[in-house]
């Protein structure tokens, strides 16, 4: 099922008329849409940016990395990559240890 968009002007008329009766639920259900959903417009409508409000500033905008932020992934990666050489090469000394110090722990 695909979610439908209502447009800014559907929006306020249908948060006005539910104000203007007092029932944002009753509004809701004339025009069969969601009460959650017509309350939430509501909530939108009264913040003091109405103006600016395009229906899609509500919503976060998406994260684009630059370049900086691929070169300091690159240089964590590389230094993730070298702290497991060493700790894999601290496990294997580790393990010769323990083989050569109790003979009988000696997987075959």
């Amino acid at each position: 099922m695909k979610k439908k968009q209502y447009d800014l002007n559907f929006k306020k008329m249908v948060v006005a008329k539910g104000k203007e009766i007092g029932n944002m639920t009753a509004v809701a259900r004339q025009h069969e849409l969601d009460p959650k959903m017509v309350l939430r417009w509501a909530r939108e409508m009264n913040r003091n940016d109405l103006d600016q409000l395009d229906g899609t500033s509500v919503k976060q905008s998406k994260f684009v990395p630059t370049a900086e932020d691929y070169a300091q992934l690159e240089k964590e990666n590389e230094k993730l990559k070298k702290l497991f050489a060493e700790q894999a090469l601290e496990r294997d000394i580790l393990k010769d240890l323990l083989k050569k110090t109790n003979p009988h722990l000696r997987i075959k």
